[in-house]
């Protein structure tokens, strides 16, 4: 018997969602990557993401105001996010960047997105995560 057959008997079905997942994409760049051959041709012509006016305002404003909030040090040191940055985040829409607006949300586009969380990581690993992970491939775009 294979291990195919044999992990097939014990793991679960693929659900719709996780096979339309698996069926949407190829392996682009990182086949060579992950060859140990990457095509730097390819890496360099690909555009250089750009942030729209709102994007933008949103990494200067907002996030650089929760980044002057956050102690990393002292928040290592907690059980918890304190309450006024929890607070923060909410009011600012930090959880819901890649809904689009007709939802409430702030609709921001991949790079933005990557770009926020990059930023928030450098003042706050923990920060980051937590607005990360509801603007996740999951947990966001299974609301819509």
């Amino acid at each position: 018997m294979s291990i195919r057959t044999s992990l097939k008997k014990v793991l679960p079905p693929i659900s719709i969602t996780e096979q339309e997942a698996l069926d949407a994409g190829d392996v682009w760049i990182e086949s060579s990557i992950y060859q140990g051959k990457p095509d730097m041709a390819a890496l360099r012509s690909l555009p250089q993401g750009t942030l729209t006016a709102d994007e933008q305002a949103f990494l200067d404003g907002p996030v650089v105001e929760l980044i002057n909030m956050v102690d990393d040090y002292a928040l290592s040191n907690e059980d918890h996010i304190p309450q006024p940055v929890i607070d923060f985040l909410c009011k600012n829409k930090f959880f819901s960047m890649i809904i689009p607006k007709k939802f409430g949300g702030l609709e921001f586009s991949p790079y933005a997105n990557s770009t926020i969380v990059a930023t928030i990581a450098v003042a706050s690993g923990a920060i980051a995560v937590t607005v990360m992970v509801p603007n996740s491939l999951g947990p966001g775009e299974l609301l819509m």
